[in-house]
């Protein structure tokens, strides 16, 4: 049981002091509208953004070297871990999604996002792939 006069304080990191910017670029080869967003929590996810088809969408990520954790950033700089990344139909993007890997080394930066995202004819998913680095 907690003492009577014990708080219990949370801290938030913010800014990006210590941390590596991460482009994120999705190429849209599909003829639908993406939608790609990160789980923030297990019960939560943020839009990073959409992008209409043969066009691309420009985003940015942040990895902290030290530890290999990705974040987002919300507009009060608040660092949100990511657990996990994808882009999928808009409207449908959690159902059709294709799930984007983080490498998350320690004592390594995040490597930049450059993603191509398409589907074949018929196909109920949608299916990104990275580009040759």
């Amino acid at each position: 049981m907690p003492h009577a006069g014990a708080e219990e304080a949370l801290v938030v990191e913010r800014g990006v002091e210590g941390l590596v910017a991460v482009p994120f670029q999705v190429r849209n080869a599909s003829d639908r509208p993406l939608t790609c967003a990160a789980a923030i929590a297990h019960w939560y996810s943020a839009d990073i953004g959409t992008v209409a088809p043969g066009q691309r969408l420009d985003a940015r990520l942040w990895s902290k070297p030290a530890t290999g954790e990705v974040f987002l950033l919300n507009p009060q700089q608040d660092r949100m871990p990511i657990q996990s990344l994808w882009c999928g139909y808009a409207g449908a993007d959690v159902s059709t999604r294709s799930v984007i890997g983080l490498q998350r080394r320690a004592g390594a930066g995040e490597p930049a996002i450059n993603l191509t995202c398409d589907a074949e004819k018929g196909a109920p998913a949608l299916e990104c792939q990275r580009a040759a680095e």
